[in-house]
């Protein structure tokens, strides 16, 4: 490998370093080991963490307080109280009955749905980011499961709540089991989207409202039927939650007069400009595989939410309220469930318009195969059952017996198994489609290294149907945000997609500058009558593909990262005195190098940490040593980081921000050096320290510490498996687990391939750790 490859590869892996510190929203996360950006595929944790069961004490000073949130329930006026959750007490929150019909349905009963307002009389007040609290009575749900289960898998797919399940307790007496559901408002937005500073819409009469809300469901009121251009009209139907915007309605109507008068060949085009179609079309399909009886895909006209995203100027609708979902008598649902009611134009309209069609019937065929995959949905519902069933037979205030909680559990296995076969049955849905496999993206520093700035990405992609391949297509964006563009892939041997008729196909996607994230994903239509579509990831387009372009390497590199000591405990010391990590530098030429405004940094996202002043000369042939202490008053040589002994990256900057010089290391040992040998040239070893000196002109006569060691962990989390791959290195040497202190917790036999159970290993985060190649993994549960 040439010094310019080995640089590319190095700077990748500092890159993959940053991105996973890249901020996000909490609902999205990169994952270097795969490339691909996963929006969605976490498990909760905190607040709405489903493994446990907390415990939430109400306590009121009224003692005819249940009289009074009975006056209020019309008003929705608060009631103040005292809650206390995990020994953390949260005093004036708001409380007030909640629902329609779990509450008039429920006149005789006790057990309400609550509405609990963390910042009812403290605007700084919340509880773990949650402004908002809704503990949910399950209405006409004997299984206590429902709402939280239909959560739980499609929020894989679709912005949704978060939900689990907490023990409730008022003025000290059990009022049993309830779902905590998250608020659709913006607290989740911000979990999602990029801000929620955007515009929030319920389908549903405004309070106070003249308008009524027209005749029954299906009247087209609120369903995103175009009832004209007076914002008058809108208001009587859509209560606005939330905007910044002057003239917020202006979007809602844009919207509905797009999606109702644009002729349907023209669709697809037309509403990208002002709907996220990908992201509706996941949400259609949620709603129907799902038989969501409370919906937009059943009412036509209220029970959820829009949002309007101001960095994409783009409307997306929200899942809301999930308590009527999986019900024996909706498994007859069709893939296409009302769709030919005029007034349901989300359903009548998009899903005519016949790329839309397809690529919604490719998000329903995923939808089917995982979501709705009986061994792992059962396996949830277990699950659940394990965690609440003492819980629902001790509840005092259950409006159901235990016998029906028995009963109704398995109504929802059953509901699953029998309109997943609803679904397969469809003429539409069992149409087989095209094979897409092997993604690859393709530089000048080799596969899967990040680009250079205006350096152009090659992607392929493998593609096969028994019909033949109508197209396949490239669809990229510059950012981890926004609209993607599209580019077709050819299999011709012409780009960069090996021979022709091999069935791979590629194409270039542009080059962009230094530090952009770029996402990417591959869409196949097989050459049949209907033009059947696949994607990958199978997720797409919330699911993708990505990289990050690269600084530009320097052709000159005159100094060089030369040594570095990550663990110094007593072998050198500054001048305080003090045994800190330090970094040298060496001057590979024979004239005197001024590092004045260049840089070093052990984060490619913040490249200036720290930054050099003018006059820092290292005179030919020298060293310069930086204290690694975060100590910037000791002198301009002390770095504002320090060094992880457990492994990280550096790097060294020019003026122009190139990389000159990139340095990985894993676990470090103490008072031991990492020094390149030969000095200024070679790889890096692991050696007696030699502070500002040679570190030897021989090559080493062992193998340097990680010059061909390799190791690749995943899924990273891992729930229940990790499978861990390892080469280049010496397979005497084991592979040992250790948590975030250092200590080790397993030792393990080194094999070129095996799999790790970690099902019994507590939630968190671990090192795995093969001589000098050191991994970060976390283990985490759904």
């Amino acid at each position: 490998m040439s010094l310019r490859q080995l640089l590319a590869a190095a700077a990748f892996a500092l890159l993959a370093a940053a991105a996973q510190a890249q901020k996000l929203p909490k609902f999205m996360r990169l994952d270097p080991a795969s490339h691909t950006l996963y929006t969605g595929n976490q498990a909760s944790t905190g607040l709405y963490d489903e493994s446990k069961i907390q415990n939430f004490y109400l306590w009121f000073s009224q003692a005819d307080y249940w009289q009074q949130l009975k006056n209020n329930y019309t008003s929705k006026t608060d009631l103040p109280a005292t809650l206390v959750v995990d020994g953390d007490t949260f005093p004036n929150v708001g409380v007030r009955f909640k629902g329609n019909t779990s509450y008039q349905g429920t006149s005789t009963s006790d057990k309400k749905s609550f509405n609990i307002t963390m910042d009812y009389l403290n605007p700084d007040q919340n509880l773990d980011g949650q402004e908002t609290l809704n503990l949910n009575n399950a209405f006409q749900d004997a299984s206590f499961m429902r709402e939280v289960a239909y959560l739980h898998q499609i929020r894989r797919h679709i912005p949704a709540a978060q939900a689990n399940y907490v023990r409730l307790f008022i003025n000290g007496q059990s009022w049993g089991i309830y779902p905590n559901v998250q608020q659709v408002g913006g607290d989740l937005v911000k979990e999602w989207f990029v801000s929620n500073d955007g515009t929030r819409w319920r389908a549903d009469r405004p309070p106070g409202s003249t308008g009524g809300m027209g005749g029954g469901w299906g009247d087209g009121t609120a369903g995103l039927n175009y009832l004209g251009a007076d914002s008058t009209e809108y208001k009587k139907h859509y209560t606005l939650k939330a905007t910044k915007k002057a003239q917020p309605w202006a979007d809602l109507i844009k919207v509905c007069q797009v999606l109702n008068q644009t002729p349907v060949a023209n669709l697809d085009t037309a509403l990208a400009r002002y709907m996220d179609i990908d992201r509706t079309l996941w949400f259609l399909a949620s709603e129907i595989a799902f038989s969501d009886d409370d919906s937009y895909v059943f009412k036509g006209k209220m029970d959820y939410y829009l949002y309007w995203d101001v960095e994409t100027n783009r409307m997306t609708p929200l899942e809301f309220d999930g308590n009527s979902v999986m019900k024996s008598n909706a498994t007859n649902w069709s893939a296409f469930y009302n769709a030919t009611k005029v007034n349901y134009p989300l359903l009548n309209k998009l899903l005519a318009a016949p790329h839309a069609r397809q690529r919604y019937l490719a998000h329903m065929r995923t939808l089917v195969a995982d979501e709705m995959d009986p061994a792992k949905f059962n396996a949830l519902i277990d699950q659940y059952d394990a965690l609440i069933s003492a819980e629902v037979q001790a509840d005092p205030k259950k409006m159901t017996t235990f016998a029906q909680y028995g009963t109704e559990k398995q109504v929802l296995k059953t509901f699953v198994q029998n309109h997943r076969t609803t679904l397969l049955n469809h003429a539409e849905m069992n149409v087989v489609p095209p094979t897409v496999s092997d993604p690859a993206m393709n530089t000048n520093g080799g596969i899967w290294a990040n680009p250079v700035a205006d350096e152009a990405a090659n992607v392929t992609v493998k593609a096969s149907h028994t019909a033949g391949i109508a197209a396949v297509t490239a669809y990229y964006c510059a950012g981890l945000y926004g609209h993607f563009q599209k580019t077709a892939m050819y299999d011709d041997g012409l780009h960069n997609d090996g021979a022709s008729g091999d069935g791979v196909y590629g194409a270039a996607l542009p080059g962009f500058g230094t530090g952009t994230w770029v996402r990417f994903y591959f869409e196949v239509k097989a050459a049949n009558t209907p033009g059947t579509l696949a994607f990958l990831p199978t997720g797409a387009e919330h699911d993708v593909y990505y990289y990050q372009v690269s600084s530009k390497l320097a052709e000159d590199r005159p100094v060089v990262i030369n040594e570095i000591m990550a663990s110094n405990q007593n072998a050198v010391t500054d001048e305080a005195g003090e045994s800190e990590d330090w970094i040298e530098l060496y001057n590979l030429t024979d004239q005197p190098v001024d590092l004045g405004g260049w840089f070093l940094t052990d984060d490619a996202s913040k490249p200036e940490k720290l930054a050099f002043a003018e006059g820092t000369i290292i005179a030919p042939k020298d060293y310069l040593i930086v204290w690694a202490d975060e100590d910037g008053s000791q002198g301009p040589l002390h770095a504002n980081f320090k060094l992880s002994a457990s492994g990280e990256s550096l790097s060294l900057l020019n003026l122009t921000r190139q990389f000159v010089d990139t340095v990985s290391f894993g676990q470090q040992q103490a008072d031991m050096g990492y020094a390149r040998r030969p000095n200024g040239t070679g790889p890096f070893v692991i050696q007696a320290h030699t502070f500002k000196a040679n570190n030897g002109n021989s090559s080493p006569t062992y193998e340097p510490a990680d010059a061909r060691a390799s190791m690749l962990a995943y899924p990273n989390p891992a729930q229940q498996t990790l499978s861990v791959r390892l080469s280049g290195g010496t397979y005497d040497t084991p592979l040992t687990v250790s948590d975030i202190s250092g200590k080790t917790l397993h030792t393990l036999t080194a094999q070129p391939q095996q799999d790790v159970d970690v099902s019994g290993w507590p939630q968190g985060m671990y090192f795995l750790r093969w001589g000098a190649v050191a991994k970060k993994v976390v283990v985490q549960r759904l």
